[in-house]
């Protein structure tokens, strides 16, 4: 894929479940960071976006008792207790005196994340699945075959903040979107878990 070859100075990973459809390129840009983290949990990653919600809750709260957690979550008994289990046999929280304790075994990591949809011509249908990938991304990027670019309706796209690449014999940048805040912070956590279960899968 000519935007792999175009980016292979940069830390890519290639169909990312995110939860809100599954992202073709996800680029991180703040790499030694992620590094860090990778080395940090060595191999251990989180496998529901649940257990990331959990787990930041008692990283805020310090600790909580499981009538609490239920309570602030709505999960069920058996759903909740097998989160808790899961946080426990990975060294991220422990129980004492009926209460869960958050031990900063297990740290959440926010990754800087840029996202590509690849279309070869449904501009529309890209744009809203870019849309999407704001909720866990940095910048999100709509890329089109170069012969179908010409279609897009640009202001769309500045509108709401969404990139356009065209892709041909060359790579082109044509729209640059705008650094903001990912608006889900536990998605942006869970992609972070996604990458490092990616990562160890392929070790294997």
């Amino acid at each position: 894929m000519k935007l792999i070859q175009h980016f292979s100075n940069r830390l890519l990973f290639q169909e990312v479940g995110a939860g809100y459809g599954i992202s073709d390129i996800v680029m991180i840009r703040n790499q030694s960071e992620f590094q860090k983290f990778i080395n940090e949990r060595s191999g251990v990653y989180l496998k529901t976006l649940d257990e990331v919600k959990v787990l930041h809750y008692l990283k805020k709260k310090k600790s909580a008792s499981f009538k609490v957690i239920e309570a602030e979550h709505f999960f069920s008994k058996s759903k909740l207790k097998n989160i808790l289990k899961n946080l426990m046999s990975c060294g991220a929280i422990i129980e004492n005196d009926l209460k869960y304790f958050y031990t900063n075994n297990v740290s959440l990591f926010s990754p800087r994340v840029y996202a590509f949809e690849a279309k070869l011509e449904d501009w529309q249908k890209g744009l809203a699945q870019a849309l999407r990938y704001q909720r866990f991304a940095s910048k999100t990027y709509l890329v089109l075959d170069e012969d179908f670019v010409h279609r897009v309706d640009h202001n769309e796209l500045i509108k709401h903040s969404v990139g356009l690449i065209s892709v041909g014999n060359k790579v082109r940048e044509i729209i640059k979107p705008t650094i903001s805040k990912p608006t889900d912070l536990i998605m942006n956590y869970k992609i972070a878990e996604e990458l490092l279960k990616k990562l160890e899968l392929s070790s294997l």
